[in-house]
């Protein structure tokens, strides 16, 4: 992955995605220069490239014992929005492109390459507002960054004032784009970046998490003994119906429903505990 950053793509610059089922991560080897990234999700490997790279890939598909290799072709503006040349703000926050000509003092300076969270998105922009409000509300002094992507959430908290974030994700090129933008934003010494699933982080009590995670995760991780360790939660990735389940799962735990936002399909809403519980896992 050390690759990823030695060159932004541009909007128009041709993007080569291979899917491969399986893991093929521990097959890699010698990648060539044009390799962008791994991304594994669903059984399923997706091999990122700015060039055609079929012997490459036909060689480590083959490797793992399968020769079902598929290419997708787009141009890299087809993939990923991309941020305004202004860039946005949400909020107290503004974020724009790394290569921004002259950065606005403050701003916080993105480029996602393939991963998700550029900050356009509906449930992105959502979960930014939350967070905004929140900590004005409730000083938060400690977050936990849930499906951290490219880090936006996290970088959005340091920038508000929150003292301690950890970013977990269980996608190896999305902890790496994360550890990308907390070194060029210099976030260093706020935000910790950890690889792996959801419910391994959440035993140490903090008083916010973000949770942009699909309703599966959210589900199985919402009514375990840790929840009501944390003061509030920003919830999003997630439609009406599905919302509705995990509020009434929340409210079992102890939490009431303070902000919703809805952007269809799309709900984001923060719970906040009744009283504090985080004494009791």
């Amino acid at each position: 992955m050390d690759g990823l950053y030695d060159r932004m793509l541009a909007p128009d610059a041709d993007l080569y995605i291979y899917e491969i089922q399986g893991e093929v991560e521990t097959a890699l080897s010698a990648s060539p220069s044009s390799f962008l990234g791994l991304w594994y999700e669903d059984e399923f490997s997706y091999l990122f490239f700015a060039t055609p790279e079929d012997d490459y890939v036909n060689g480590v598909a083959s490797s793992i014992g399968t020769s079902s290799v598929t290419r997708h072709e787009m141009k890299y503006r087809d993939w990923q929005t991309g941020l305004p040349t202004p860039g946005i703000a949400v909020g107290r926050v503004r974020f724009v492109p790394a290569d921004h000509p002259s950065p606005p003092a403050g701003a916080i300076l993105m480029d996602p390459s393939v991963v998700f969270g550029d900050g356009t998105h509906p449930t992105t922009l959502a979960c930014l507002r939350c967070l905004d409000e929140t900590v004005q509300i409730k000083r938060p002094r400690s977050m936990l960054d849930l499906g951290s992507g490219t880090g936006i959430l996290s970088l959005a908290a340091a920038a508000l004032g929150v003292q301690r974030v950890l970013a977990v994700d269980k996608n190896r090129l999305a902890v790496s784009t994360t550890r990308h933008h907390v070194e060029v934003n210099s976030f260093d010494s706020r935000i910790e970046i950890r690889e792996g699933e959801a419910r391994l982080f959440i035993e140490e009590a903090f008083d916010l998490v973000a949770a942009n995670l699909p309703f599966g995760v959210l589900r199985d991780l919402v009514p375990g003994r840790y929840t009501a360790l944390h003061k509030t939660w920003i919830v999003s990735g997630i439609n009406a119906g599905q919302a509705q389940v995990l509020k009434e799962l929340f409210s079992e735990q102890g939490f009431r429903c303070t902000t919703e936002y809805v952007d269809l399909p799309w709900v984001t809403f923060v719970v906040t505990q009744e009283k504090d519980n985080r004494g009791q896992p």
